[in-house]
């Protein structure tokens, strides 16, 4: 028998885990990661993007109605600003040239963690995700009310945290599997790839903002 604690823990991680798994710029980005730098630098820059999932979910588990209504009145600056992020992160990495053996040439990671972690905060459709996430599993016993729902709240964040973690675990671990089928032109293409992903993410963003 699964007692509550892990119960809630375990929600958090499925919840994490889908949260993640659509693809999307960061896929696209742990995965050029991954083929650049290697794994460890891969699993950082993911991190970025799972601490802005675990920040969404503690909105959600929290009960931070003021944050929430932050986010839904200011909808069309957030939308605005995240789609003009991702366009400049578009930009940064058309223009890298990344090679095999010379990752040096790769955006550094705290600048690409940080850039990952502003796309991902300024993405209502993230806290929407785990807004309605958490509405479709019913918790009943999360929030602030008292110290058992606190503690249920955190697990469900940590749980979100490792989820999302471990999809970036899975995703870069596929992608080193085939780094030595993987040539300095496949990797052109993929960079290449991923900024024109970026820079449509980041259009439609911007499309969305300035029409609603």
């Amino acid at each position: 028998m699964i007692d509550l604690a892990h119960a809630y823990l375990l929600a958090g991680i499925g919840i994490g885990l889908a949260g993640a798994a659509p693809v999307g710029p960061v896929n696209l980005l742990v995965m050029q990661r991954t083929l650049t730098k290697g794994q460890p630098s891969a699993l950082l820059a993911g991190s970025a993007g799972a601490l802005g999932d675990a920040i969404f979910a503690a909105v959600a588990a929290f009960g931070l109605g003021a944050v929430r209504l932050l986010i839904d009145e200011h909808n069309t600056t957030v939308r605005i600003a995240g789609g003009l992020i991702m366009l400049a992160f578009a930009w940064l990495v058309w223009r890298s040239s990344p090679h095999l053996d010379r990752p040096r040439t790769e955006l550094p990671d705290g600048r690409l963690g940080a850039m990952i972690l502003g796309m991902t905060l300024t993405n209502p459709a993230t806290l929407f995700f785990f807004l309605g996430s958490f509405g479709a599993i019913g918790f009943v016993e999360i929030g602030h009310g008292s110290p058992e729902r606190l503690i249920n709240s955190a697990l469900v964040v940590a749980g979100a945290f490792a989820g999302s973690m471990l999809w970036w675990l899975v995703i870069s671990s596929g992608t080193l599997a085939l780094r030595d089928r993987v040539t300095d032109r496949h990797l052109r293409w993929l960079n290449r790839g991923t900024a024109a992903a970026l820079a449509v993410f980041g259009a439609v963003a911007v499309g969305l903002g300035l029409a609603s």
